[in-house]
């Protein structure tokens, strides 16, 4: 991938009024954290919905350059949206320092037509979207791809069996389930269960 820069400015006020104004001009209120120290940031609301679109909800290290021509690499760590326009309201990055281990989640994805969506009218079913790595940022990969061809109904995927990546590592139980092939009646009865609650039963 091309190296992503994005251009930011500093803020000198924050709170509530401050992002209000920002947003009415354009631009998106940001916060970056990092080993040399947190900053209050701004970027323009058009080119952080272009870095989005380049990065197309993988995880990707891209440079933030500040009005003083600093470059400072950098991870999204948190982006959060108005519920009802979906519109950026804020973003939280973390600097990232060449050299130095990061933990990061990564998206699941997986490929292949599995045996059982293919033979036994089964569903794939990603039941974890992110996983923890951890790794040096040149290590970092932009998405955990799992093959499902040979998933029947029944089988699952679990952390401990997900693909090897150079110099990488994950982080958490090793047990947790990530993807599962499940039965359509399952998938029906999954999609039934309301909020919080259990199955109805006969």
């Amino acid at each position: 991938m091309e190296n992503l820069v994005i251009k930011v400015q500093s803020r000198e006020t924050v709170g509530t009024g401050s992002a209000t104004k920002l947003r009415a001009q354009g631009r998106i209120p940001v916060n970056l954290y990092g080993p040399s120290g947190n900053r209050s940031l701004s970027v323009d609301k058009v080119d952080f919905r272009l870095l989005s679109k380049k990065i197309a909800g993988q995880t990707t290290l891209f440079e933030i350059e500040t009005e003083t021509g600093e470059r400072v690499r950098s991870l999204i760590q948190e982006v959060q949206r108005n519920a009802i326009s979906r519109e950026v309201t804020h973003v939280d990055l973390r600097e990232v320092a060449k050299g130095v281990e990061i933990t990061a989640h990564v998206v699941v994805r997986v490929k292949g037509e599995s045996f059982g969506v293919k033979s036994e009218g089964g569903l794939i079913e990603i039941v974890v979207d992110q996983v923890a790595v951890r790794c040096l940022p040149r290590h970092l990969p932009h998405e955990i791809l799992i093959d499902v061809t040979d998933l029947r109904v029944g089988q699952s995927v679990h952390q401990k069996e997900l693909p090897k990546y150079e110099g990488v590592s994950y982080v958490g139980d090793g047990d947790l389930v990530i993807v599962a092939c499940v039965g359509a009646s399952k998938m029906d009865e999954t999609e039934a269960t309301p909020e919080g609650g259990e199955a109805a039963t006969a």
